[in-house]
């Protein structure tokens, strides 16, 4: 009997999906030693953390597993901050094995319904798509929180202000600001707080804020911070006039995002014009358009109408994405 080459590749996917799913549960474990140590510094009521460790309260979750060994430290750092700007739980090691999972289960899906070399192209993109589920999910989360934090920034730069004008040092005004707002500032406020606590230099903590973030609004805040800190001057109307300078940033993106709606829409429409269409001539003219499904050209020209058809959209998007 001979081998079908497509269930032999389906087959190998199917049992490098399952090796690295019990690679990553088996290497991600905690050393004993760690917990061990963990228990008896909470029963004994002393603190685990000691001052010089504070640098290390900033790398956010270790991936202690294999994954950590055989991955380079850059590149388990950037996912780990990458991560955290999403609110993502997950570590590095766990991320990188669910993207190979996904790409494991969409290359064998395919397979039951598709078969020849038209198949195999069909089981090569949807395990393309599978292994970027998780980076467009990550992105999307990342950018919703950056944008609740800059929406915060304005009222939380207010309340330091006049938390600063009523007599309080810098710390206890982050803290007032953390207690008063709501998730993710007031997260990186205490964060910075706890840094500030177990030895971090104010400089260094606030540094550490801002490059955790990755947002422009708030390294202008730190930096307005680390020069008043430096040359002197009245810290509550500096960052009174960078909460105003924001809001106005705040009112002139909305603007260009209601002058731009339409815009938008219009690229929605036109993008989804052709699915339409063709969903129309299917249901009341099927011979007109199954040579496109059917015969090797028609296929052909159908992936370089989806290719050209995902070009277009991307390039109306760039187009109605201004920065402001």
């Amino acid at each position: 009997m001979a081998l079908d080459p497509l269930a032999a590749v389906a087959a190998l996917s199917v049992m490098a999906t399952v090796v690295v799913g019990l690679f990553a549960f088996y290497g991600n474990t905690v050393p004993a030693s760690n917990v061990r140590g963990r228990l008896e510094g909470l029963m004994s009521g002393t603190s685990v953390v000691e001052v010089g460790q504070a640098a290390a309260l900033r790398t956010g979750r270790q991936d202690t597993g294999m994954m950590a060994k055989i991955a380079s430290p850059n590149i388990t750092e950037r996912l780990t901050h990458q991560l955290e700007r999403a609110d993502m739980t997950l570590s590095p090691g766990e991320y990188i094995v669910i993207r190979f999972a996904l790409a494991g289960v969409a290359f064998i899906i395919p397979f039951f319904f598709v078969q020849g070399l038209f198949g195999l192209g069909i089981m090569a993109v949807a395990a393309i798509v599978g292994y970027n589920l998780p980076k467009w999910y990550m992105n999307r989360r990342r950018n919703g929180r950056l944008a609740s934090l800059n929406a915060q920034l304005p009222e939380a730069l207010t309340m330091i202000s006049n938390s600063l004008k009523a007599g309080f040092g810098l710390i206890q005004a982050l803290s007032v600001a953390s207690e008063q707002l709501a998730h993710p500032i007031s997260t990186e406020f205490g964060r910075t707080i706890h840094e500030m606590n177990v030895g971090s230099g104010a400089e260094e903590a606030l540094q550490a804020l801002s490059e955790r973030n990755d947002s422009y609004d708030l390294d202008i805040v730190v930096t307005a911070i680390l020069v008043q800190r430096t040359v002197g001057g009245n810290l509550g109307e500096i960052l009174d006039t960078v909460a105003g300078t924001m809001r106005e940033r705040i009112r002139i993106r909305g603007e260009i995002q209601t002058l731009t709606a339409q815009q938008k829409l219009t690229g929605i429409v036109i993008g989804l014009l052709p699915v339409f269409v063709g969903i129309l001539f299917s249901v009341l003219s099927p011979g007109y358009i199954n040579p496109l499904f059917e015969t090797g050209l028609g296929k052909i020209m159908l992936v370089i109408a989806v290719v050209m058809e995902v070009i277009g959209l991307l390039v109306i998007q760039r187009i109605l994405d201004i920065e402001v």
